[in-house]
């Protein structure tokens, strides 16, 4: 069973150039994960460490799952993988995953994968080129999704989408694009702010 697991992961780029032997670790760590049809895999917004490697079968990658928001993002086939950007950090998901038919993956969890790439940076350095090509193709994608232009709103900064809904950044982001947004304020902002506040009842510095 390990020998045909470390088979399968030679054939994976993120771990081609592994040993012999660090192959047979790695495969020794992992398991077999099987799905349905319809069955999600992963999803957004959820925690979950584990890296995903499809045997067989296809999935759907979407963002917004069963809202009016859905929108699929691509489709996945053996011998890709997905769910690698938990192993760089510990966001949430970014995206759902959903089984097109009967699915077999190879699951490796993040502790077990962090000790491989100890022994084998080169490991990690195939991760950050993923990352890096992955936000070249989202960048792709948005560049075709708005021909090149996104109209913008002179005076409120909103974007207008293909359907002729005007958005927010935050909503046009969201919508477009894989990445989650997280809020905070800049000090010309805060200042801003602060000055609407009578002196008295302003926060300690």
């Amino acid at each position: 069973m390990t020998s045909e697991k470390a088979e399968f992961l030679a054939t994976v780029s993120l771990f081609s150039h592994l040993k012999e032997e660090e192959l047979q670790r790695l495969a020794s760590q992992s398991r077999y994960c099987s799905y349905k049809f319809g069955d999600v895999i992963i999803q957004e917004g959820e925690q979950d460490n584990r890296l995903y490697i499809l045997i067989s079968g296809k999935a759907n990658v979407f963002k917004s799952y069963r809202t009016k928001k859905e929108k699929r993002l691509r489709i996945l086939e053996p011998p890709a993988y997905f769910g690698e950007l938990a192993l760089i950090d510990d966001l949430a998901r970014s995206a759902t995953v959903v089984a097109m038919s009967d699915t077999r993956t190879l699951c490796l969890d993040r502790l077990n994968l962090d000790r491989e790439i100890e022994k084998s940076p080169l490991i990690a350095k195939k991760l950050l080129k993923m990352l890096n090509r992955r936000l070249l193709a989202l960048e792709k994608n948005l560049v075709n999704a708005t021909g090149g232009v996104i109209p913008i709103c002179a005076t409120c900064k909103r974007f207008i989408n293909e359907k002729g809904a005007w958005l927010t950044i935050e909503q046009y982001i969201m919508d477009y694009t894989e990445f989650k947004l997280s809020h905070g304020i800049c000090p010309e902002c805060r200042d801003t702010l602060l000055s609407t506040i009578p002196a008295q009842r302003r926060p300690a510095e």
